[in-house]
């Protein structure tokens, strides 16, 4: 963790320690973890944060509903107006973080204001004018499934594009082995070629040396014209080099070396192409769920 998360941390344990929804967020086992975030508490402390900054970069929410949740939380959230502008410190941040726990959580924005004593708890029929079709309890809980079918909705989208891109890596993988395989099978034939040219190097130099050896005991043409002189078959097997006994020179042993280097990296591959096969599954899976939450609250 860096030195700025864990002095945050401090800050925000210190500043809060009496503030009841930190209390119930942090006693959550669920929550927990959840509560000291690694990006929010990696910001500057010091800086004073846009609600578009809040809303776009660590929320990722409309600016709307978080304008609508800084309005509601009036009195807990400390802001700074500038013009048209509202600015909050690092602190608010970090409360606005724990207000988004608490709704994940399944709590509405009533809940929390009667929790952070923002309004009292509401008594049945009282302060609704006559004929209001609805009170800020239904209204709260309308916004609430709007933006738990939102979340579904973004949920979904984003599971889309993890797989779009889980995909393209598979494919590149595959490409990867398929063009490494090729470059392989390429070394192989330069060095069955390279074999080859060597042996017949050998063999026409125990053709010279042979035919020296012949000429200079029986004359430039008896090879030709005493047949009694020599045995073919013993020449012959002079002559011809078996490729197995040849040792394989630098040249080999360098082509030899980079097909062990391409043999690694396919099965490096390989085992990157299997990973990314079981997160594929995991995350279609995941997609099928969230597209039948979607179908049931669509239908809700």
């Amino acid at each position: 963790m860096s030195e700025r998360f864990n002095s945050n941390k401090v800050f925000v344990t210190d500043a809060l320690h009496s503030d009841a929804l930190f209390a119930s967020l942090l006693l959550d086992k669920e929550f927990h973890s959840k509560l000291y975030d690694e990006e929010i508490l990696a910001l500057d402390p010091t800086t004073m944060y846009s609600t578009t900054d809040c809303s776009d970069k660590f929320f990722h929410i409309a600016n709307s509903t978080l304008r609508y949740y800084v309005r509601m939380l009036e009195g807990y959230l400390e802001i700074y107006v500038e013009g048209r502008k509202k600015r909050l410190p690092f602190l608010s941040v970090f409360k606005i973080h724990m207000v988004l726990l608490a709704l994940e959580r399944g709590e509405t924005i009533s809940d929390i204001q009667v929790k952070l004593a923002l309004k009292s708890i509401p008594q049945q029929n009282s302060g609704n004018a006559k004929g209001n079709k609805y009170n800020d309890e239904i209204l709260d809980q309308l916004f609430s499934e709007f933006e738990r079918r939102q979340n579904v909705i973004m949920e979904t989208h984003a599971l889309h594009n993890t797989i779009n891109q889980i995909e393209r890596e598979l494919l590149k993988g595959t490409t990867s082995k398929a063009d490494r395989e090729r470059q392989i099978e390429i070394i192989e034939e330069k060095i069955k070629n390279h074999r080859l040219y060597r042996k017949m190097d050998r063999q026409a130099g125990n053709v010279l040396r042979k035919s020296f050896e012949l000429n200079k005991r029986t004359g430039l043409f008896s090879l030709f014209s005493r047949k009694a002189t020599y045995d073919p078959e013993q020449i012959e097997t002079e002559i011809l080099v078996d490729e197995k006994l040849i040792k394989a020179d630098n040249l080999e042993v360098e082509f030899i070396k980079q097909i062990e280097i391409l043999k690694q990296e396919i099965s490096e591959i390989e085992t990157e192409v299997i990973a990314l096969g079981k997160r594929l599954a995991v995350e279609s899976a995941r997609l099928t769920n969230e597209r039948e939450l979607l179908l049931q609250t669509n239908e809700d």
